[in-house]
């Protein structure tokens, strides 16, 4: 039997380490447009950045507006799971894969919703969010089980 106190944990962990990716990718994107001379100085919509940069005045700063985005997502999945896999107390991988999951959801959603994406863009954002999520988990897995448990002291007395 669950306790409500685990449950309601997990659930604020999972969303914790969803804002986080997200507030990094958003700030990856202001950051690495106005790097590559985005003109504008308020965001549109997404599908406006990606036009420009893919077909528009920016297509020579394509591979790296892409490659800059891609390597901000995978530190943001990486860092969500590794906060995600702090908060929760049990199945430290198991809700990073879960955060990792929900990203690789939506990352293809807005691959098959928005047009102007590169094709090597699409296919190599999702292994990355889901596999970057999951690392952070397991980094914190590891850390737990090979630092933190064999320096806490026994509850047995001889």
């Amino acid at each position: 039997m669950l306790k409500d106190k685990t449950v309601l944990r997990n659930t604020i962990a999972v969303i914790v380490g969803l804002i986080i990716i997200y507030t990094i990718i958003q700030f990856g994107l202001i950051y690495n447009a106005n790097r590559l001379h985005w003109d504008d100085k308020i965001f549109p919509e997404w599908r406006h950045v990606i036009k420009y940069f893919s077909h528009g005045e920016g297509k020579r700063f394509e591979v790296q507006f892409f490659g800059s985005m891609l390597a901000i997502s995978g530190i943001a999945a990486l860092v969500g799971g590794v906060i995600t896999a702090l908060l929760v107390k049990r199945a430290k991988q198991a809700y990073t894969m879960f955060v990792g999951f929900i990203v690789l959801i939506v990352a293809l959603g807005d691959v098959l919703i928005t047009p102007y994406h590169p094709t090597w863009y699409e296919i190599a954002i999702c292994p990355v969010l889901f596999f970057s999520s999951w690392i952070g988990g397991l980094i914190v897995d590891l850390i737990y089980k090979n630092f933190l448990k064999k320096h806490k002291p026994s509850s047995q007395s001889y």
